[in-house]
């Protein structure tokens, strides 16, 4: 399998993608309403329109294929979106001591023992 991008690259992508959809349904937004009569005029909205959906579906086609990398990344455990630091990893290790020596105590019956 080939190396998975990282999470930043990702959300660049993420970015990009979005900001490009926005960007070819604006310009369709904005030849669609231009109002000229003349026959090479409406020719021009005609290809320009063609080209911005062109555009905007190979955009939405992008996103989907974005969302199929992220699923494969979340899958196969290679994005690591939450980024464990040193503490992170101080915390979860003392918790876990800490789970185990309460397990410890109640497996010897320590805390049921009625007091003298």
């Amino acid at each position: 399998m080939d190396s998975q991008p990282s999470s930043k690259v990702l959300h660049n992508r993420i970015n990009a993608n979005i900001s490009q959809l926005l960007q070819r349904f604006e310009n369709i937004m904005a030849t669609a309403t231009v109002e000229n009569t003349s026959h090479t005029a409406t020719a021009v909205e005609t290809y320009q329109l063609d080209v911005e959906s062109t555009a905007l579906v190979r955009a939405a086609e992008d996103i989907l294929s974005l969302t199929r990398t992220m699923k494969e990344a979340w899958l196969f455990g290679k994005l690591d979106t939450l980024g464990e630091d040193e503490a992170d990893v101080k915390r979860r290790e003392q918790l876990e001591s800490n789970a185990e020596a309460i397990q410890k105590v109640i497996a010897e019956g320590g805390l049921l023992k009625p007091a003298k």
